[in-house]
């Protein structure tokens, strides 16, 4: 695999590194403090019904890492993809459940966004990594509604605003394959959920997924939703 550290100064990449290997959850790829995990779960894990298995992220979506997230999605800075997407890659293949991943499948937008946006990162990241990591892509899910932006919502909104707002593809059937979900930013991981639990009841064996930034939501952080 080609490096993206060729493509940084060596300041960003040690910065790069910092919030790469940052210590976050393996379960739902919060950032943790020392002693938090308990049966390899934060606190919020423990507490919450999670469908994801397990996630990995590049890092928390602060700072520098927030910055380059911002300016690929939305200041049309496309040629920070295959920095992002080698970065996702690496901590896909470093997750020691690489090896059960059968196929790989995007957080599906919806077309009339896409009417809007030339790209949709959640796509465009998910295929780069199916090719790094060697994995097939799955197109299985899509979008059966536009819906609100989730940028402003609270999570109750987040969740309601989702619901039934994904299904399988027709025609397609799962044979229990264990599936990695691909998506840009989780905040409070309604998204991945709701897509986590389509592809679950259509006969997926398990559910892992993969994110750029995590933004670290917990109760009590609601200034978090006003611009994620």
């Amino acid at each position: 695999m080609a490096s993206a550290d060729e493509h940084i100064c060596g300041e960003c990449g040690v910065v790069a590194d910092r919030v790469r290997f940052a210590p976050a959850c393996p379960r739902c790829a919060g950032a943790i403090g020392p002693h938090e995990l308990v049966d390899g779960r934060c606190a919020w894990c423990r507490a919450t019904r999670i469908r994801v298995h397990s996630t990995v992220r590049v890092g928390a979506y602060e700072g520098w890492l927030r910055k380059l997230v911002w300016a690929y999605k939305f200041r049309g800075r496309e040629e920070l993809e295959p920095i992002l997407a080698e970065w996702l890659a690496h901590a896909v293949l470093a997750a020691r459940w690489f090896d059960e991943i059968d196929a790989v499948v995007a957080v599906p937008t919806h077309w009339r966004h896409r009417i809007v946006r030339r790209c949709y990162p959640a796509e465009t990241l998910a295929r780069s990594v199916a090719r790094l990591t060697g994995l097939p892509p799955a197109p299985v899910l899509r979008r059966l509604r536009a819906g609100r932006h989730q940028v402003g919502l609270s999570y109750e909104e987040r969740i309601k605003n989702v619901r039934g707002a994904f299904a399988i593809r027709r025609g397609v059937r799962l044979d229990r394959p264990s599936l990695l979900l691909i998506d840009d930013v989780t905040t409070t991981g309604a998204t991945i959920e709701e897509c986590a639990k389509v592809l679950l009841d259509a006969g997926a064996g398990a559910v892992f997924a993969g994110t750029i930034a995590n933004a670290g939501w917990r109760p009590g952080h609601a200034h978090l939703l006003e611009s994620i």
